[in-house]
């Protein structure tokens, strides 16, 4: 990775060029006359390790765009997060700082909300769980990353229309989010190991994010988190737009985020989806809970 593909994220004090996602009040809400659709709850994959490759080039997976499953009619993460206990956001908040990315979810067959925050402080998931006398209540498990050590990469991907196919391959058209991934090359790195689910999901970034994402898994750094959401729109199981995307990898030394949004213009299709992301990496310097 060049130096210069990364700025300094902001502090938690929320000064400088990015400015902290608020959970309460956020934009995410349905569109009169058009069918709302939410990512299945099962957002995660268990932990995978890619085999290290020694004195191999690093050089990434590009992930293919593949149908994603939608929920119509389920919740929306503003409404989950506003049914998720007070008490459960303030600890979330106080381990994140101002919060970067977030969401919420229904999990389980008693609904209670499943809550994933993302700031300048580290990464925190709020699971819900039952004590040993049969009472509700909530997990925490927490990456805490080294201070000064996030870093943030803001993506403008915006392609031109490519010729036209069907269900092309994402990251495929030449831009400038392509311009620092590596060439295909015998001695990449193997893929990731992550769920077929997960890979739906993260198929869709534009190549250079899914890069970013990656690269510190590549030399064989476990993966103990793959979380995802997204909220947005479909033709046919094909997003048009998603409103709401994140996708987090959680290892024991770097985690990295992607939080944005795509939409899919007239004339293009999934291959040339037009993307505003914000990448991020940092250090883990303390894990709490798994």
């Amino acid at each position: 990775m060049m130096p210069s593909e990364w700025e300094n994220a902001p502090s938690d004090s929320g000064h400088g060029p990015v400015q902290p996602w608020s959970p309460v009040g956020s934009p995410g809400n349905a569109h009169p006359g058009r069918d709302v659709v939410l990512r299945s709850p099962a957002g995660r994959s268990p932990a995978g390790r890619s085999p290290a490759v020694v004195g191999q080039a690093r050089t990434s997976t590009t992930f293919r765009a593949e149908e994603l499953p939608f929920s119509s009619g389920a919740k929306l993460r503003d409404e989950c997060w506003s049914e998720l206990d007070g008490a459960v956001k303030a600890r979330m908040e106080a381990r994140t700082g101002p919060i970067y990315a977030w969401w919420a979810i229904v999990q389980g067959d008693d609904q209670r909300v499943k809550g994933v925050a993302f700031g300048p402080r580290g990464l925190c998931l709020a699971e819900p769980a039952i004590r040993t006398d049969h009472s509700p209540t909530y997990r925490l498990s927490s990456y805490l990353l080294r201070e000064g050590s996030l870093r943030r990469k803001a993506i403008e991907h915006r392609p031109p229309p490519g010729p036209g196919r069907s269900r092309p391959t994402v990251g495929t058209t030449p831009g400038l989010e392509n311009r620092y991934l590596p060439p295909p090359d015998s001695r990449a790195a193997l893929p990731i190991k992550i769920g077929a689910p997960a890979r739906r999901a993260f198929g869709y970034l534009p190549a250079y994010a899914q890069h970013l994402l990656q690269e510190p898994f590549l030399d064989g750094q476990e993966i103990l988190r793959t979380e995802w959401h997204y909220e947005g729109y479909d033709n046919n199981g094909w997003p048009s737009e998603l409103a709401n995307y994140t996708f987090v990898l959680a290892g024991p030394a770097q985690v990295t985020v992607a939080a944005g949004s795509m939409i899919v213009p007239a004339g293009h299709t999934a291959a040339t989806a037009h993307w505003s992301l914000a990448c991020y990496r940092g250090d883990v310097v303390q894990r709490i809970g798994r």
